[in-house]
């Protein structure tokens, strides 16, 4: 755990800016949304890519279609 001092004015415009129960939970929430804004997203490259240690088998099996797909019953 790290002890950051912040002067209380500070945290009162926060606490009343972001309707926080408290310091705590303000500054951890507004931390976690930073870290997930600045984290990389995929790109449509690293969405297909594929590993270099799968099996033939595996691979072979991104490429079946599955005949029931969209094929709905009604009852």
């Amino acid at each position: 755990m790290t002890t950051i001092e912040l002067e209380d004015s500070l945290i009162n415009k926060v606490l009343k800016t972001g309707h926080y129960q408290n310091a705590q939970k303000a500054i951890s929430s507004i931390l976690s949304d930073y870290v997930q804004s600045q984290k990389v997203k995929d790109t449509l490259f690293d969405k297909l890519h594929v590993e270099v240690d799968m099996s033939d088998d595996e691979i072979d099996t991104l490429f079946e279609r599955n005949k029931d797909t969209g094929r709905t019953v009604d009852l």
